[in-house]
């Protein structure tokens, strides 16, 4: 069997995959969603959401949603800037 390496950025990467077809998309990911370790992307998101539950802890729920929307608005508002550009 012959081995093939190529180094290609994972910007190109994404570009090809975005043209497959949708069948080979579910096919791709089916493939690759045997490769998650999914105990490990649990115990990941679990620590992330302690981490943000031990931030706010003093906070209360009205002034952490106020400070949620406040950042979704700027993510949507950079992304839109750089969309125009």
């Amino acid at each position: 069997m012959n081995t093939v390496r190529l180094d290609l950025p994972f910007d190109q990467i994404k570009k090809a995959l975005r043209q497959l077809p949708p069948q080979e998309k579910i096919a791709l990911w089916r493939l690759l969603d045997k490769d998650l370790d999914r105990p490990a992307i649990a115990l990941r998101f679990a620590s992330s959401i302690n981490s943000i539950r031990k931030t706010y802890l003093h906070f209360s729920e009205e002034e952490v949603m106020k400070d949620a929307i406040k950042a979704s608005h700027q993510v949507r508002k950079t992304s839109h800037a750089k969309s125009r550009s």
